[in-house]
């Protein structure tokens, strides 16, 4: 267990989703104070989480692709664990992103506040102390002042991520949909908006949604076939041949002691 790690972890307030940043603190409870060989399995995490296994992996893949964490070094859990089939993977946090700021937190000093050094687009204005002048920057590497990104209300945003767990169907248990985005994205179809749509759609009024997408992860299918309901049997026309049942083919017959008829 390392302070430092889950500290880290608890300062990444730019993760929006809850369940990442679950998933995240329980990974730096297992990283050094360093954030790094952090080797749990996917079923240490499901119980400390209280998430599937799937959901697990899901969510590490997810903190892998924003960068919260990298592959580590493989070697620190084979000298631990002999078979390499039974071994997890080690992961590293990104420690280098450092603390999310809160919004309007302003990191750093005025230029009234005292024991800070004076600076303007990271030049400094004044000199160091025991020099004579401060430095001039070579003739040959001209001095960049990037401007400032804008951060209003009018600043350009990048569209979040979809992510389909939050397009469940409602009549869906959240296991299994989870379980059928981890398909989707194992045999890289990953489910997008429109697809969540047409198959919450599909599954609307269905009898057991959760066998019609357990058969399709068992099947290895992209999509999902709900079985028709019985609105869709063909029915077939009524025979012009009625009342056949009703006519009475003993009459005038002679029933004999056998139980059988003669003429």
């Amino acid at each position: 267990m390392s302070v430092q790690s889950m500290t880290w972890a608890l300062d990444q307030r730019d993760i929006r989703d809850a369940t990442a940043r679950h998933v995240l603190l329980c990974l730096a409870n297992y990283a050094d104070k360093n954030g790094k060989a952090a080797f749990p399995s996917a079923n240490s995490l499901s119980e400390d989480t209280g998430l599937s296994v799937r959901t697990v992996r899901y969510k590490l893949d997810h903190l892998e692709e924003i960068g919260a964490i990298r592959l580590g070094n493989q070697a620190i859990a084979a000298a631990y664990i002999d078979r390499h089939d039974r071994r997890p993977v080690v992961y590293d946090l990104c420690i280098e992103r450092g603390a999310s700021p809160a919004p309007g937190d302003k990191r750093g000093a005025n230029e009234d506040t005292t024991g800070c050094r004076s600076e303007h687009n990271g030049v400094q204005l004044t000199t160091e102390r025991g020099a004579g002048a401060a430095a001039n920057p070579p003739s040959n590497h001209p001095l960049t002042i990037n401007e400032p990104k804008e951060q209003g209300a009018d600043a350009p945003r990048k569209p979040a991520r979809f992510d389909p767990l939050t397009a469940k169907p409602g009549n869906v248990t959240a296991e299994t949909w989870a379980d059928w985005c981890q398909h989707r994205k194992e045999i890289r179809k990953p489910l997008t908006a429109k697809s969540c749509e047409q198959q919450a759609k599909a599954l609307v009024g269905h009898a057991a949604p959760d066998q019609v997408l357990a058969t399709s992860i068992a099947n290895g299918w992209t999509g999902i076939f709900p079985e028709k309901g019985p609105s869709n049997v063909h029915q077939f026309p009524q025979s012009r041949h009625t009342g056949f049942a009703d006519r009475d083919y003993t009459a005038g017959l002679t029933q004999r002691e056998d139980g059988t008829y003669a003429f």
